[in-house]
C-alpha cells in the first residue's frame, strides 16, 4: 500500500455516481461551529453512511488534543479519538452522489494528511471537492451573513457571484487541502462565511448561509426550517447578551456607525 493511502481506513468500497466531495475540520477554520455543522446537517439530513476514515496516530499531538475517555455499561472504559470520518449518500434532488467529510484539523503531518484524504477522493472518482470554512470578522451579527469564496473554475465564481477574499497571511487546513487538490487537477470549491468574533457561541445563521450557497449552486436541498427558527433564537440570544455587556454593546454599536457611513 502506498504512502498515500496507509491512514485510510476503509469500512465499505460504495459505488458512486459522478460524486461531490465536501468536507469540514474542526479547529482554527470553524468559527462558530458554522462550517462542521453544516456538514452534519447535510450528513443527517440524506441520512448519509460513514465508509472510511484517517487513522488519528500520524496526524495529532495527542497531549494537546487530547483523546476522551467514556464509560460503557457504567464500567467499561472505551477511547474516543480524534474522528475524521467520510460518508457518502445520493442527492435526491441533484442525480448524483455526495461524498462528506468531517475532520479535525491535525497538528502535524499536513501533505500527507491531504494525500490521504485526496486519495479517496480519487478512489471514488471525485471531479470537484468543496472546503467549507468560517472565519471570525468585524460583522454585525444582525445582518445576513456573508459568503466568500474561491474556485479553481472561474465560471462558477462568476456564475454564482462569488466575491474573492484578499486575506493574506497564516492559513488552516482548509487552504492547505485547497492547494493540494488543485495540484491533483481536481477542481476545488472553497465557501467561507464571516461569523462575528465577538461572539464565541454556535452560529447557526452561518450555517444557514453556507448551506444556501451549497444549495445554490449544487442544488443539495435539504430542510432548513428548524435551522431558521435556530437562526431567529440566536438573534435574540446575542440581543440578551449585548444588552447585559457594556463592552460589546459599545462595540456593536460601533460596527453600526461604520456600517451606516458605508
Amino acid at each position: 500500500m502506498s504512502s498515500e493511502t496507509n491512514a485510510i481506513r476503509w469500512e465499505k468500497h460504495p459505488a458512486t455516481d459522478n460524486p461531490l466531495m465536501i468536507a469540514a475540520f474542526e479547529g482554527w477554520n470553524d468559527g462558530g461551529t458554522a462550517s462542521t455543522n453544516a456538514v452534519r446537517r447535510i450528513i443527517k439530513a440524506i441520512a448519509a453512511e460513514k465508509f472510511a476514515s484517517i487513522d488519528p496516530e500520524e496526524f495529532y499531538v495527542f497531549s494537546d488534543n487530547r483523546p476522551t475517555v467514556k464509560l460503557v455499561d457504567g464500567r467499561s472504559r472505551q477511547i474516543n479519538w480524534q474522528t475524521n470520518d467520510f460518508y457518502c449518500a445520493r442527492l435526491p434532488s441533484a442525480d448524483r452522489d455526495v461524498i462528506l467529510f468531517l475532520g479535525n484539523e491535525p497538528n502535524l503531518n499536513w501533505r500527507n494528511y491531504c494525500a490521504n484524504l485526496a486519495s479517496v477522493a480519487r478512489h471514488q472518482n471525485v471531479k470537484t471537492v468543496v472546503t467549507l470554512g468560517a472565519y471570525l470578522a468585524d460583522v454585525l451579527y444582525t445582518l445576513p451573513v456573508q459568503v466568500t469564496g474561491f474556485a479553481h473554475n472561474m465560471d462558477i465564481e462568476e456564475k454564482h457571484d462569488l466575491s474573492r477574499s484578499n486575506y493574506e497571511g497564516p492559513t488552516g487546513i482548509v487552504g492547505v487541502l485547497s492547494d493540494y487538490c488543485r495540484q491533483q487537477d481536481l477542481n476545488t470549491l472553497s465557501l467561507w462565511a464571516a461569523v462575528p468574533y465577538y461572539i464565541s457561541i454556535p452560529n447557526p445563521k452561518a450555517v444557514h448561509a453556507l448551506l444556501t450557497k451549497l444549495n445554490e449552486i449544487f442544488s443539495i436541498e435539504i430542510d432548513l426550517a428548524s435551522l431558521e427558527q435556530d437562526a431567529d433564537n440566536f438573534d435574540n440570544e446575542i440581543n440578551d447578551v449585548v444588552a447585559k455587556d457594556p463592552n460589546v454593546a459599545a462595540y456593536v454599536r460601533e460596527l453600526k456607525k461604520r456600517e451606516f457611513l458605508n
